[in-house]
């Protein structure tokens, strides 16, 4: 895993383990080329980052991208998605539907119905 050798805030430069130099400007290109098309429904930005990589681990930040990848996927589905009142009144339909045929078929074997064979 490659991490952090050394910051210089006065250059605005970072040094990783692995040789790699990044500056700011350069971070900003490779992030918004990480990110782009991979969180649906949001846009993020290097604030985003840098807020979360102050404040505390890159844990928090990897559960940020994750919950907003998935806040994009429910947005995506919501309109695919059944909704209670909806499920119930399908689940009414086929039962009442199923007592229909079972009343027809009772009253067909007892007769009450003319003209069925």
């Amino acid at each position: 895993m490659v991490e952090i050798k050394n910051i210089d805030p006065v250059k605005g430069i970072v040094y990783f383990t692995d040789g790699t130099v990044v500056s700011r400007n350069d971070y900003v290109k490779r992030f918004r080329r990480f990110l782009n098309n991979r969180i649906a429904g949001e846009t993020l930005v290097p604030a985003d980052m840098e807020q979360f990589m102050r404040r505390s681990s890159s844990k928090s930040l990897s559960l940020l991208l994750k919950t907003k990848k998935e806040e994009g996927y429910l947005e995506g589905s919501a309109d695919k998605m059944l909704t209670p009142g909806q499920k119930m009144a399908i689940g009414t339909v086929i039962v009442l539907s199923f007592v229909g045929v079972i009343v027809l078929i009772m009253l067909k074997s007892q007769g009450l119905i003319p003209g069925m064979s």
